[in-house]
């Protein structure tokens, strides 16, 4: 149950930081595109062209900051989805423990062909010496 709590609550978490991210990427945006926007018969001075540099600068800079959120966000999500997956965790053991048991049956097969043909080999040598020392 309490697990449950947490789960939602981080999930409720990643909603809000990436609402966050998307409004502070689209609004920076908008902000930009809004001073671009200029009258072509008022004089600008050089003051304000460069005020105007340096907000888009730093809103280019927040444009950025949202987006490298935003892949931190996706890399925790990742993680999140990688630690409380149970059912693909068994399923991966499960497979895993499969495979190893047929790796375990081919092993024994190949093991017991090794014994009976070793088995032989002594049979017949211990059946050439003997018959040797007798003649």
């Amino acid at each position: 149950m309490t697990q449950n709590l947490a789960q939602e609550a981080q999930l409720k978490s990643y909603q809000k930081r990436l609402k966050d991210d998307i409004n502070s990427i689209v609004e920076n945006y908008t902000k930009i595109l809004q001073m671009v926007r200029t009258d072509a018969d008022t004089p600008v001075s050089g003051s304000e062209t460069q005020a105007t540099s340096y907000e888009m600068c730093c809103r280019a800079a927040n444009m950025c900051r949202a987006a490298e959120s935003m892949l931190k966000l996706i890399w925790d999500i990742k993680q999140f989805l990688i630690i409380n997956d149970f059912p693909l965790i068994n399923d991966s053991i499960s497979k895993k423990v499969a495979d190893n048991m047929i790796n375990v049956a081919d092993i024994d097969h190949k093991l017991i062909n090794l014994r009976d043909e070793i088995a032989n080999e002594l049979y017949e040598l211990e059946d050439e010496y003997y018959n040797s020392l007798i003649k």
